[in-house]
């Protein structure tokens, strides 16, 4: 045996990872580019006929020249730390060693390479196991950086994860640890239960650990460690494996973007090409027409963008010039009408609603039910070239209809924040809780029609829909909303002028939110009858041998579905093969909220509506949301991203989702919680939570992607946040 069996980490280079595993070859990596490592030698993997006690005493002898101690003893695994396996923490590691120490740990590090921990007794993997013997960090701070997100795939963030001293806490999972997202060099936390490092500390990691990235050409998961007179150092750095498609969510056209409005709220995943270019284009266009003719608002187009097959609705409306050009139009309306126009501020809203609601049950309600049951009775018997015509007809009054449930469901989210304001101010000091207590057990019209729909897109079927009736259940949450009404009552009995304000606020907003639901329930009565139209089309295109199956269809852009019905001589054969392919891609992406440029007023107002309504973040959460219904309640998780999924929700469960819809509404008997990425108060899995009684956080953006099957969280309903548990 000579001192060649045992190297300087500074030596090496990938090219030696053969002989001394991935592991410490990166190591050497990492000293020739600059980063600060912990120095240290490495024992090559054996070649037959070497005596293992020989081996372990020569690695001791090498190790003295690094003084004394103490050293950690790492694995390098030879199949370790690979590009396209990491096996990471599959070995042994053995920290706090002293030099007579060593032979023993090392010894203990190669036993673990015959465990069968590595990729569950592959026999073409390479077993075969290096020692590294490194210079200890005492570290007050350790953790993980990741170059690139891992649930999104943007190459752009940072995720810097941190605990309070070794990062063995982390790695293992005995510890959540603090989560930091650094973009441009600017640090956010998104949880922090140890406090472990600040958000310079943050961003000089991220700094390091993209430096890295940088110089190895891909995205790296980078371990690192602070000491005590804050040196930072890098433990190891190896590709990160397993990313999703690096893809840009860079919006197409100017200003901001979300999927947290008005139609956004009902979808959930990658959008269908025909459901975009039809029904959602046609809607817009009726709805935004509805709201210049009844308040005089001018929204700039476009009205929606997809980015990476995801809908984000336009909140341009918003924007300083595009209030300057709906001026006009809104001081006309405010001579005229200005009770219509007063639903735009909360502190007016009240007065719209009478007028608002009247108009809807006395016109809008009547017309479209008019419509739908007339195209229910013709759908089945018309020619298939008439069925655009139907299909764009029930589009464009849905977007009419809609355009008055936004009006009435915006109506309940402005008087919802005023009674939350008023519960913050006058009564929380003495009762605590939250306002959502008041506004649950409400007599909400459940969903009788005979089918349910589960998305606006149509490709999704609608499913047959299930009596709600539970007395037990709601009896006890209508109680629960009682004592709590007659407890604020006794809090203000002393004070009449603040006793007559709660009362007009809270029977506003108890009277206007359940309409939400029951126009909801109206809304969707045209799906069915619609879907059935593009069925009969589906079913034509597939006998002209346009498409090869009749759901196929729904893969077509309007365009090419009214070309192909229309066409006199033989039409093309379309292949969506290549779209569904994308489709199922795009849904494994992990979308933002909002998307494009959004203007800092804009932000702001944006990132007050959840504190308005009770929102307090808590440092130790993994996902933060709108608080939608109160309560606390303790699960292990359930994500359920379809109506495939619903049999999987168990009693007791915490049902994560991408948002729900009229069809969902059975699996709120079965769960303890219910949290969604989609969603405001006035959404429906907020409104269903409420008679259900149980606590609700919608919004949250990533919840589906954060918190998976299995995990055991506590849900907040009443602040917005879902933690360990």
């Amino acid at each position: 045996m000579t001192r060649a069996s045992v190297r300087s980490l500074r030596e090496l280079r990938l090219t030696d990872a053969p002989q001394v595993g991935g592991k410490a070859a990166g190591l050497g990596e990492l000293f020739a580019d600059g980063a600060n490592v912990p120095d240290g030698v490495v024992l090559a993997a054996a070649s037959n006929g070497e005596a293992p006690a020989e081996r372990l005493a020569t690695l001791s002898e090498s190790a003295a020249a690094l003084g004394l101690g103490p050293f950690a003893i790492r694995s390098s695994g030879i199949a370790e730390d690979g590009v396209e396996q990491s096996l990471a923490g599959m070995f042994d590691s053995v920290l706090n060693v002293a030099p007579a120490d060593i032979p023993a740990a090392a010894d203990r590090v190669l036993a673990s390479a015959g465990a069968a921990r590595a990729a569950a007794d592959d026999g073409a993997l390479d077993r075969r196991m290096a020692v590294i013997v490194q210079r200890m960090v005492s570290p007050v701070a350790a953790g993980v950086a990741l170059t690139a997100d891992p649930l999104s795939g943007d190459r752009q963030t940072c995720v810097v994860t941190a605990v309070r001293g070794l990062g063995e806490r982390l790695v293992s999972g005995a510890a959540t640890g603090d989560e930091w997202e650094v973009r441009a060099g600017r640090a956010v936390a998104r949880r922090q239960p140890e406090g472990a490092i600040d958000a310079r500390q943050a961003a000089a990691v991220a700094g390091e650990a993209r430096r890295i990235a940088d110089a190895r050409g891909r995205p790296q998961d980078v371990e690192w460690a602070i000491d005590g007179v804050g040196t930072l150092w890098i433990l190891q750095a190896r590709p990160m494996t397993g990313l999703p498609a690096a893809v840009s969510w860079d919006a197409a056209a100017p200003g901001a973007y979300t999927r947290q409005l008005r139609m956004g709220e009902w979808i959930g995943e990658p959008v269908t090409p025909l459901f975009e270019s039809w029904l959602l284009t046609a809607m817009e266009e009726r709805m935004h027409a509805m709201f210049r003719e009844e308040i005089g608002q001018i929204a700039p187009r476009p009205y929606h963008v997809i980015v990476n097959g995801w809908y984000f609705y336009s909140i341009n409306f918003l924007s300083g010039g595009a209030m300057l050009r709906s001026l006009p139009g809104i001081l006309s309306h405010a001579v005229r009408n200005p009770r219509t126009l007063a639903g735009v501020l909360p502190a007016t809203v009240r007065h719209s609603v009478p007028i608002t609601e009247r108009i809807w049950r006395g016109e809008v309600q009547p017309r479209y039910r008019e419509a739908v049951a007339r195209a229910s009775a013709d759908v089945d018997g018309l020619r298939v070239a008439d069925l655009p015509t139907l299909i764009t007809g029930l589009a464009t009054i849905a977007g009419d209809y809609f355009g008055w449930i936004a009006a009435l469901g915006g109506a309940a989210y402005k008087l919802e924040m005023n009674l939350a304001a008023f519960y913050r101010k006058h009564l929380a000091p003495t009762l605590g809780g939250s306002h959502l207590t008041l506004l649950s057990g409400l007599p909400v019209p459940m969903n009788m029609n005979e089918l349910a729909i589960a998305s606006l897109d149509w490709w999704h079927p609608p499913i047959p829909s299930q009596s709600m009736g539970d007395d037990a259940i709601h009896d006890r949450v209508v109680h629960a909303r009682e004592d709590a009404e007659q407890a604020a009552e006794a809090v203000l009995a002393s004070r009449p002028r603040l006793l007559a304000t709660y009362r007009r606020t809270l029977a506003d907003a108890q009277h206007v939110i359940p309409i939400r639901e029951e126009q909801v329930a109206e809304l969707t009565t045209a799906w069915p009858v619609m879907r059935r139209a593009v069925v009969h089309i589906g079913e034509a295109l597939v006998a002209r041998k346009v498409i090869a199956q009749v759901d196929d269809v729904f893969f077509l852009t309007r365009d090419e579905v009214l070309a192909a019905v229309s066409s006199d001589g033989i039409p093309m054969a379309i292949d969506v093969r290549p779209r569904r392919q994308l489709r199922e891609q795009q849904a494994k992406l992990v979308p933002p909220l909002m998307v494009g440029r959004v203007s800092p007023m804009v932000q702001r107002m944006w990132d007050t509506y959840p504190k308005m309504l009770g929102a307090v973040r808590s440092p130790t959460a993994i996902v933060v949301g709108s608080p939608a219904s109160a309560g606390r309640a303790t699960g292990r998780v359930r994500v359920v991203r379809g109506p495939g999924e619903f049999d999987h929700l168990l009693d007791g469960e915490i049902l994560v989702a991408p948002l729900t819809a009229p069809a969902w509404t059975p699996l709120f008997r079965r769960a303890a919680a219910v949290v969604t990425d989609v969603g405001s108060p006035a959404a429906h899995a907020s409104i269903i939570a409420r008679e259900f009684g149980i606590p609700a956080v919608v919004g949250c953006g990533d919840a589906t992607a954060r918190l998976r099957t299995g995990m055991r969280v506590m849900v907040d309903g009443s602040t917005g946040n879902v933690e360990p548990a």
